[in-house]
């Protein structure tokens, strides 16, 4: 991808400035960072950030174009997975889940747990892996910008301003990150990983590999890893004082808890998906109920009218219909009440 140099890299980290231009950031559709920073109107731009780093602009700026299955696939590498399956981190393999880390911590960084990884970083994990070309620095502004409560990208701020030649006073508050903290070793430890022959190997709990994993620890070659825990945990002090064993416990559990919260979410949707199915037997019944109750009536109706179609009082079928419906006195015979118009 062109950007070994770029996650290489280090640089002064100016906190200040950071928070400056994110709180002066404007909002905008364009893929362009406009912001002030000590009074100089300050725009970063995808060649902005090219030139800067070093790394290519051009190709994919979103990933509307690739398929969410087709990326859980190339994540998980293997294609008899479950297509409804609540992807964790836990279900990657190692090489993977560095990727991931990647990119929820350095080109995409965001806060919360990344133990549930959003649709997007799968993707993004999946065209890394397939060799499809992302175009970084075009992803980078856009994040700037749909997260402006948050300040990403501080060292790569800093970086521009440097290079934008800004009048940065001498006693301005910085920060030098130290090499010691671009691997976790400690973090690593906790999960039985560690690097064997140029791979990445996943040791499983108990037997003669954990313990010679420890005997590695402390034989000398990583002796700054004690430095390396007060730095990666200094903001954590309560973990710092609990036993070892204390944060990867903390950590399963949050993973559990995310878990399960994914599928009381999918059972969610499906338990509404059965109500609204529900709903529709019931009025599809309803219809039904109403048709032949009807379809009743009207049969009733024609069975009523058939003994008047059948005989002579119908005033339908009878001539006499044409008479008058006031029927005439006949004079000459008082006691008959009407006149026999048909004799």
């Amino acid at each position: 991808m062109g950007w070994f140099d770029y996650l290489c890299s280090s640089h002064i980290i100016y906190p200040r400035l950071v928070k400056l231009f994110y709180a002066n950031l404007d909002n905008s559709t364009s893929c362009v960072a406009n912001s002030f920073v000590l009074g100089n109107p300050i725009s970063i731009t995808p060649e902005l950030i090219a030139e800067t780093l070093g790394i290519p602009n051009a190709r994919i700026t979103h990933f509307n174009d690739v398929e969410k299955l087709e990326a859980l696939g190339i994540c998980l590498e293997r294609p008899d997975f479950n297509p409804i399956m609540s992807v964790t981190s836990s279900h990657l393999p190692i090489a993977t889940r560095i990727i991931l880390l990647l990119v929820t911590n350095t080109f995409l960084p965001r806060d919360g747990s990344h133990t549930l990884p959003s649709e997007r970083d799968l993707k993004f994990v999946a065209c890394v892996k397939n060799g499809t070309v992302v175009n970084l620095p075009c992803l980078i502004i856009n994040h700037m910008l749909s997260i402006p409560n948050h300040v990403p990208y501080p060292m790569l701020l800093s970086r521009i301003f440097a290079s934008l030649n800004l009048d940065i006073p001498d006693d301005e508050h910085n920060i030098k990150p130290s090499h010691k903290q671009l691997i976790n070793k400690a973090g690593l430890r906790n999960y039985n990983i560690h690097f064997e022959d140029g791979l990445w190997v996943k040791l499983h709990a108990g037997g003669r590999e954990q313990v010679r994993e420890q005997a590695n620890v402390r034989a000398g070659d990583d002796e700054d890893d004690d430095e390396d825990d007060a730095q990666q945990f200094e903001m954590r002090a309560n973990v710092e004082t609990s036993s070892s064993s204390s944060r990867p416990t903390l950590e399963s559990l949050q993973a559990r808890m995310d878990f399960a919260q994914a599928d009381i979410d999918y059972l969610r949707g499906r338990v509404d998906l059965i109500y609204e199915g529900q709903a529709t037997l019931i009025q599809g019944q309803a219809n039904l109920i109403q048709m032949f109750q009807n379809a009743f009536l009207r049969r009733q109706s024609s069975q009523c009218l058939l003994p008047l179609l059948s005989t002579g009082d119908n005033p339908i079928s009878n001539r006499a219909w044409k008479t008058p419906l006031i029927p005439a006195t006949d004079q000459t015979n008082p006691q008959c009440g009407v006149k026999d118009t048909c004799s």
